[in-house]
C-alpha cells in the first residue's frame, strides 16, 4: 500500500455555516488505514499543540491549573526540554507512551495524525501529518464511519471556535 504524504487530500468535508454539521463528504480513491501504534514519534515529542477555549477549560476542569500546562505566549500546550508535551509519560511496563491527559486532552491531539485544511467558508480537506500508524493492514479503514466516530466531534469544536488552519 502506497504511503500518503501530507500533501494529498484524504477527504473533502462540507460544512453547514451556522451549526458546523457536515453536509457533504467526498472521499479520495485510496483506501487508506489508520491504527495507532503508541510511540509518540511525532504526535507527542514536536512541540505542544495550539489550545482553543475549551481545550484550557476541559484541562481545567481535569484538576490541572493552567500554569502548569498553557504556554502564554504561543497559547499552546507547554513543552519539556526535549520538546515533548508535558503530559506525555511512558508506561515501562508496557514499553508504550501514555498521554496523561488522554481523556481531556486537546482538540488537535484528538485529530492527529490527521488535519483539516480550511478551503472557502464551508469546505475543509482532511489531510495527513506524519505517523507510523498511516496505512497499517491491521489499522482501520478511514472511511465515513471512522471520520464520524473519531474526527467529527473535533472537527465540529474547531469549527465553532473559528480554529481551523492549514497546519
Amino acid at each position: 500500500m502506497k504511503q500518503l504524504n501530507s500533501n494529498e487530500n484524504i477527504a473533502q468535508i462540507s460544512l453547514e455555516p451556522e451549526s458546523c454539521e457536515v453536509k457533504h463528504i467526498t472521499f479520495d480513491e485510496r483506501k487508506l488505514r489508520f491504527k495507532c501504534k503508541r510511540c509518540a514519534t511525532f504526535c507527542c515529542k514536536l512541540g505542544g499543540p495550539k489550545l482553543t477555549l475549551d481545550d484550557i477549560e476541559r484541562l481545567k476542569q481535569a484538576g490541572h491549573n493552567k500554569a502548569e500546562f498553557l504556554d502564554a505566549v504561543h497559547s499552546s500546550l507547554k513543552n519539556r526540554a526535549d520538546g515533548s508535551c508535558a503530559f506525555l509519560q511512558l508506561n515501562k511496563e508496557r514499553n508504550i507512551y501514555e498521554c496523561s491527559v488522554y481523556d481531556s486532552r486537546p482538540t488537535l491531539c484528538r485529530l492527529y495524525p490527521f488535519y483539516f485544511q480550511k478551503t472557502s467558508p464551508n469546505l475543509f480537506v482532511l489531510k495527513i501529518l506524519p505517523c507510523r500508524g498511516i496505512s497499517l493492514r491491521s489499522g482501520k479503514a478511514v472511511d465515513e464511519g471512522f471520520l464520524v466516530n473519531h474526527l467529527f466531534g473535533a472537527l465540529h469544536d474547531l469549527c465553532l471556535q473559528s480554529f481551523i488552519n492549514a497546519v
